[in-house]
């Protein structure tokens, strides 16, 4: 009944469009009735939400430069029952690229950073893998994703999950953990971000935060954006939440802190905001009728600077400007910037030919598929495609089926893991300790009052299960999914080290 209720507003709003056949060129922006598309976003978006892929969700629109849509649907944080609503700050994760990188070409534009310059110049106290042969990498190399250095590592752990390090310094000493890959070529990981923030604060001598907020928030309007959770009202923020096996939410740790909040995913924002983001970027600079940003400065973080070739949702990924993935989408070109977190999911981008664009934001990691659901819907509209409404009832049925396969994924899982625990062969004092890595900081295990062990590692803590207990093996969930560590003893006695993330961590006194 659902599907047939949305079949038919559907096509009543391609009534009132003019005919698209497969094939045709899109329709201009113009052609759009600003009324009928709010009406077929809205119902659509409500259906989204029926479904039960997430507790909260979040949807925008843009057209012609302005918001014609905008709605918050479901709860905040299910142990509250705190509504959604348009003052809700969601996490916007690696969507925070497009502000990182746009404040570093507005400097570029001033004068104030050489995007050229060899990056043992502009950061010339870092210290590089000796294989990494930093001296012929410049800047824009870390802004395109063409630095060839491993994604993950040191800097992208302590400043995405752990918070673990006094200061920038320490985190230039730090890239010395992270070797160099085989390939220059386009590789998508967060490092080039991190470094891209380094670059701001040797550029100007202020914190990568300071200088975003000056530089791009506030000339954008974009009052309710923040990278610094300490001075936001945290009774705002859309709470992360994890499906059980029988459909329903449980909430699971945000885990973020003002030292986790990075440069390559650091802001929190309102659906709002993120409209005004989406419209300054289509009108190349302009929003309520007055110029903030030069053009020079938008076209040239939307321009296609290194090629990449990979399907991510709907979309074809063709590209990368500077902090934006250019992609395809049945022909047209979707400028976009996504952002994930465990239990969190961001969907910003727009078309520039139909000069149409869209927010979704969900709390939930099984809603991650309803983001983009939602804005292919949106851009099948906007070019008219026949048989769009056929296409966007299928996808609300392969939702659904994908929702009953997680249940089931999840119920599988959950019985696996209840299988394994089984009592370790020592005491747990024996496990209790502080441990530590140069690479990947401390790990702190204590005996949990209530029996087991917990792990606090930095700015994250949880409890840990036994994984194989004649291994001495303990499964923790800290980095968004399961990670297996192993205890290492040397005879009778307290462990002397554990393995983790193919790293070894040796036991201190602290």
């Amino acid at each position: 009944m659902r599907v047939s209720i949305f079949v038919g507003l559907a096509a009543s709003v391609y009534a009132g469009l003019p005919a698209a056949a497969a094939g045709q060129r899109p329709q201009p922006a113009g052609t759009l009735d600003t009324q009928r598309v709010a009406l077929a976003v809205d119902t659509f978006a409500q259906r989204v939400f029926e479904t039960g892929a997430t507790p909260g969700l979040g949807v925008a629109v843009v057209l012609d430069g302005r918001t014609v849509y905008e709605r918050a649907f479901g709860v905040t944080d299910i142990t509250t029952g705190a509504m959604a609503s348009s003052e809700t700050l969601w996490y916007i994760a690696s969507t925070t690229k497009s502000l990182t990188g746009f404040a570093a070409a507005l400097l570029a534009e001033r004068g104030a950073l050489d995007l050229d310059a060899p990056i043992t110049r502009v950061l010339p106290s870092a210290q590089w893998h000796p294989e990494a042969r930093a001296e012929d990498l410049d800047v824009m190399a870390f802004l395109t994703h063409t630095h060839g250095l491993a994604g993950n590592g040191a800097i992208t752990l302590r400043t995405a999950y752990t918070g673990q390090f006094d200061d920038t310094a320490e985190l230039l000493r730090l890239l010395a953990h992270h070797p160099p890959t085989d390939s220059r070529a386009f590789s998508y990981s967060n490092i080039g971000y991190n470094v891209a923030g380094f670059v701001l604060e040797a550029a100007t001598g202020e914190d990568w935060k300071t200088i975003v907020a000056r530089e791009v928030l506030t000339p954008a309007g974009m009052q309710t954006t923040s990278a610094m959770l300490s001075q936001i009202d945290r009774a705002r923020l859309a709470l992360p939440h994890a499906m059980r096996a029988d459909g329903t939410f449980e909430r699971v740790p945000f885990g973020k802190v003002d030292a986790t909040m990075h440069a390559a995913g650091g802001h929190v924002s309102t659906l709002g905001d993120l409209a005004r983001w989406i419209a300054i970027q289509m009108d190349a600079g302009m929003i309520d009728g007055r110029r903030v940003f030069p053009e020079t400065v938008v076209r040239n973080t939307h321009r296609l600077h290194v090629p990449q070739e990979r399907d991510f949702a709907f979309l074809h990924r063709v590209g990368w400007g500077i902090g934006w993935d250019i992609g395809t989408y049945e022909g047209d070109t979707i400028v976009h910037r996504h952002g994930g977190y465990s239990g969190t999911r961001s969907h910003v981008s727009f078309s520039p030919a139909h000069r149409i664009g869209v927010v979704a934001q969900v709390n939930a990691g099984t809603g991650s598929p309803a983001t983009d659901l939602i804005a292919s819907y949106v851009y099948d509209l906007a070019a008219g495609r026949s048989g769009a409404d056929d296409r966007a009832a299928q996808n609300l049925v392969r939702l659904t089926e994908s929702l009953v396969r997680a249940r089931t994924a999840i119920r599988e899982d959950r019985d696996r893991r209840a299988a394994r625990q089984t009592p370790l062969p020592r005491p747990l004092v024996d496990y209790a300790g502080a441990y530590e890595n140069d690479a990947l900081g401390t790990m702190v295990w204590t005996v949990a009052n209530e029996g087991g062990l917990h792990v606090q590692w930095g700015a994250l803590e949880g409890p840990a299960e036994v994984f194989d207990a004649d291994a001495n093996s303990l499964r923790i969930e800290l980095l968004g999914s399961g990670q297996v560590v192993e205890f290492v003893f040397d005879g009778d006695g307290a462990a002397t080290a554990l393995r983790t993330l193919g790293e070894t961590f040796g036991r201190t006194e602290r």
